[in-house]
């Protein structure tokens, strides 16, 4: 027997033992798909059911979407409104405090400078009236505790009194 002959003959058992393997394959399939129509079958009854109340339902919900669209439209539009609405006055509110705190800001720096000029005027109307009164007032003073110490001393033949210590206290009035 030639090769060919030997080759030809196991691709042919090969291929028989295919088709066999096929063919168990699919009557295994065969099974397993009648044994789920036996369990599918009692069912069918309930969905044929639910089957046939699907088409009112579908019905009721095309109505309700089409009765819900056109309010849902305005609900947007009302909202897409509002949201532009918002957003200006925030920007308006931005705005005013902005300008709020500028003129706020420049109120203070004039307050703050009245207050500083204010301030400067009174030192200066303070060292004015020490210059002017309290200065000749305490010139004054002090010839006048001099002038009657020195008439006591003249007069009475007593000791100075600046020896005690009210020349002490005297002599701080003086300085100050």
């Amino acid at each position: 027997m030639p090769t060919t002959d030997i080759l030809l003959l196991v691709f042919v058992a090969l291929a028989a033992v295919a088709l066999l393997g096929q063919c168990i394959a699919l009557l295994s399939l065969s099974r397993k798909v009648s044994a789920l129509a036996d369990r599918v079958t009692p069912l069918l009854p309930q969905v044929e059911q639910s089957a046939r109340m699907l088409p009112p339902l579908v019905m009721e919900v095309q109505a309700m979407v089409a009765e819900t669209r056109p309010k849902l439209q305005a609900v947007a539009t009302n909202v897409a409104e509002i949201t532009v609405l918002a957003r200006d006055q925030v920007r308006r509110a931005d705005a005013i405090a902005g300008s709020l705190a500028d003129r706020l800001e420049l109120q203070l720096v004039r307050v703050d400078e009245a207050v500083a000029a204010a301030l400067t005027g009174f030192e200066q109307i303070t060292t004015t009236f020490r210059q002017t009164v309290l200065r000749p007032v305490q010139d004054v003073n002090a010839i006048v505790q001099g002038l009657r110490t020195g008439l006591d001393f003249f007069f009475r033949r007593r000791p100075s009194p600046t020896l005690g210590p009210r020349a002490v206290y005297q002599d701080e009035e003086m300085f100050i």
